[in-house]
């Protein structure tokens, strides 16, 4: 466990406009069928994070000689708290995007999907909280630019 920054890259956004008709409900349909695995994976690792350091909080409040080897090896892992900053790239979909997206892979499509990227991390880099640790009570910090920021 070392101090880490990750950069996750969704293609599919979970936030969205409500659906005007059946072809928009499909649209939002794949975008939360796509979105949901890797934001529960982001929730699942920040849950685990948040059990180790109140595990480490609760053994340190054990007497030292009640501690079992085990306890001692992972108060010794987790004397230097691993603080992870996650910024979270997710793709912006254009309005005139229909539920082929998921599919639609002409040149035109992917040079607007490439340049859209190349934006999106731009506009990401440019905020320099990322780059800030997380204070050692927290220890994971979600970065999202365009939930946080949306100009």
């Amino acid at each position: 466990m070392r101090d880490t920054l990750v950069f996750q890259v969704d293609l599919f956004s979970a936030r969205g406009i409500l659906p005007r008709d059946m072809a928009d409900v499909l649209a939002r349909h794949k975008d939360i069928m796509y979105s949901s695995p890797m934001r529960n994976n982001t929730d699942t690792f920040r849950r685990m994070h948040n059990l180790r350091l109140k595990l480490r909080q609760a053994l340190l409040r054990v007497p030292p000689e009640a501690l079992t080897h085990d306890d001692r090896r992972f108060l010794i892992a987790m004397e230097d708290v691993p603080r992870i900053n996650i910024v979270h790239l997710i793709y912006q979909q254009k309005i005139y995007e229909s539920d082929a997206k998921d599919y639609e892979f002409s040149g035109t499509s992917m040079r607007e999907h490439w340049d859209s990227g190349y934006q999106d991390t731009r506009k990401t880099l440019k905020h320099r909280r990322w780059l800030e640790k997380p204070p050692e009570s927290i220890g994971m910090t979600v970065h999202d630019v365009h939930r946080n920021d949306p100009s």
